[in-house]
């Protein structure tokens, strides 16, 4: 035990005089938690729109109608309305424009179209509670009503199919479908108003749910701490193993009584200590700058310390495997960046196609990052088990893997 401990005391000081390591390990999460909780937590995102209005009256100005759906458009606060000439080509705007946007074009024709439809519209609602009621009316009533539907029919006779907005997005656009939903709203709420309904028979009111008093940088902070766990073990740590075994570290050591495996013991606690100090640091960072109030439990620093051993132990696995420190890390990283995009630490995994999700699932750094939002956000132990399960034979069976590939003797002969 002695052992152990004066080689850890070695490892951290060798730790702490790499300030390629230390910057990376500790700046990196932290520049990482600034950005995404500047860009994702501190305000409501925005969307672009160039909205191009050709429902031109006879006076040169656009319709009374279609300047109102623009106004309302205007008025959504996610979206940031600008506006496109009426008489502007838009293959040529775009190509000017290196590409374009967003485009939602007001045909010619818009305001006319729109009170045909809605007279139609309201004769056949007219038509269907009368038909719904005639037991309750005498013969002559029914006559007189359907007399003037007929009339009305008449007046409003033509081929008038209602208007039809025109949408364009660039291909690559992954906000269209959110904009083209706002869209549709917008047209609804239009509809309804064209139609006279002034209080729609349904309607929607939204919040959020979850703690009360927490910001979104709360949420996102296990996926923080999570990922500053990963990259610590599995892209830092093979490099730092890597360079032992170039630099002849493992070699002199075999002349020392120390164990192959209190070497590797060491390494595993040493890495375990610094993800729970890097973790308290970024909990710090957080509520100096974001205000964050989360607090974790005795459950969540086991499953951070229990993350750090498992991916501790794969590091050093991956850097027993190649004597070249740049070779090890970049192995490291061809494990970790796939891992954090496919396991649904910083987007939900449901927006990932069906067969991506299955494998995101089956990944640890998913289930270690669903069981701290459960027991960081969420404060409850509900579905926590399995990370700990997953993570814990993890660890064993890296560990047993480490002690086997670490070459101890005649290494670099």
């Amino acid at each position: 035990m002695k052992r152990i401990a004066a080689l850890l005391n070695a490892l951290l000081r060798d730790w702490s005089r790499s300030r390629e390591t230390v910057f990376f390990v500790v700046l990196f999460p932290i520049i990482l938690l600034v950005i995404f909780s500047t860009v994702f937590a501190s305000s409501a995102p925005s969307f672009a729109l160039v909205v191009q209005n050709q429902d031109i009256g006879a006076g040169g100005e656009a319709t009374n109608l279609s300047s109102t759906f623009v106004e309302n458009l205007a008025g959504i606060e996610p979206l940031d309305v600008q506006h496109l000439n009426a008489d502007r080509n838009l293959t040529e705007w775009s190509q000017e424009s290196d590409g374009g946007g967003r485009v939602l074009v007001l045909p010619d024709g818009f305001a006319e179209e729109v009170r045909a439809q809605s007279g139609r519209a309201r004769i056949a609602i007219i038509r269907d509670t009368v038909a719904r009621f005639q037991d309750d009316m005498n013969e002559s009533e029914r006559a007189n009503i359907e007399r003037g539907l007929d009339q009305a029919s008449q007046q409003n006779a033509t081929n008038a199919t209602g208007a039809t907005l025109a949408f364009y997005a660039p291909p690559d656009d992954q906000s269209a479908p959110v904009v083209r939903g706002i869209l549709s709203t917008v047209i609804a709420e239009f509809n309804q108003e064209s139609l006279g309904i002034d209080e729609p028979p349904v309607s929607l009111d939204s919040g959020t749910i979850g703690s009360a008093g927490l910001t979104s940088t709360d949420y996102y902070l296990p996926a923080f701490i999570a990922t500053l766990v990963l990259i610590n073990g599995v892209m830092t740590v093979p490099g730092v193993i890597a360079g032992f075994n170039q630099d002849g570290t493992l070699k002199r050591l075999v002349a020392t009584p120390l164990r192959k495996r209190d070497w590797i013991i060491a390494n595993i606690v040493q890495q375990s200590l610094l993800a729970l100090l890097l973790s308290g640091v970024m909990l710090v960072v957080a509520a100096m700058l974001f205000g964050v109030t989360v607090i974790p439990g005795p459950l969540s620093i086991a499953l951070v310390l229990l993350g750090a051993i498992a991916f501790s132990a794969l590091g050093m696995t991956l850097g027993s495997l190649l004597p070249n420190p740049d070779a090890a890390s970049s192995l490291g990283g061809s494990i970790a960046f796939p891992m954090m995009f496919l396991s649904g630490v910083f987007w939900e995994i449901d927006i990932m196609p069906e067969t991506l999700q299955t494998i995101g699932r089956l990944m640890p750094l998913y289930q270690f990052h669903r069981g701290l939002r459960q027991l960081m956000i969420v404060e409850t132990t509900e579905g926590v088990w399995p990370a700990f399960a997953m993570l814990g034979g993890m660890a064993v069976v890296f560990v047993l893997l480490a002690i086997r590939l670490t070459r101890w003797q005649d290494f670099g002969d």
